[in-house]
């Protein structure tokens, strides 16, 4: 009796074994699967002249295309994002949360996974939108021209 006991009780931590370590991989993916996906080119990035070890950057970029979105912007128009880094002597010093993501420099083209600016407000709030996958947010473009698919 006491060796079915425990050959339940090793399946039951097995399986709680399982599920934490799905949750935690479903966790990583959901903040891009949510968010909207432009693909974009930086025109300018506002960086603060002191910095400490984690400071907030603000993006100019123009939407190149809307790959999944709900704010109603469209290819050609400038969003700006807000995001934060990490100072480049103490890229993670002390943080406990997630990796912050790399400065991007003007002209960089890519992905970019936001969510809407709950700071925003105004006629230009639609533009507005903060990062969505933490230092997973901003991806370089697959070679190949943006937006290019190829069928067969």
């Amino acid at each position: 009796m006491l060796q079915i006991h425990s050959i339940r009780i090793a399946a039951v931590a097995a399986l709680g074994v399982l599920l934490v370590l799905w949750g935690g991989a479903w966790a990583q993916q959901e903040p891009k699967a949510g968010a909207s996906a432009f693909e974009v080119r930086v025109l300018e990035a506002q960086v603060p002249p002191e910095q400490g070890e984690r400071y907030e950057v603000l993006y100019r970029m123009e939407v190149i295309s809307v790959l999944r979105s709900t704010s109603g912007v469209k290819p050609g128009e400038t969003i700006v994002v807000r995001s934060y880094a990490s100072s480049q002597e103490n890229p993670n010093s002390g943080d406990a949360g997630p990796k912050a993501p790399a400065l991007l420099a003007q002209g960089w083209m890519g992905i970019a996974y936001l969510n809407p600016d709950p700071k925003a407000s105004g006629p230009d709030a639609r533009q507005q939108f903060i990062i969505a996958a933490n230092g997973d947010s901003f991806e370089d473009i697959p070679q190949g021209p943006p937006s290019l698919r190829w069928t067969e």
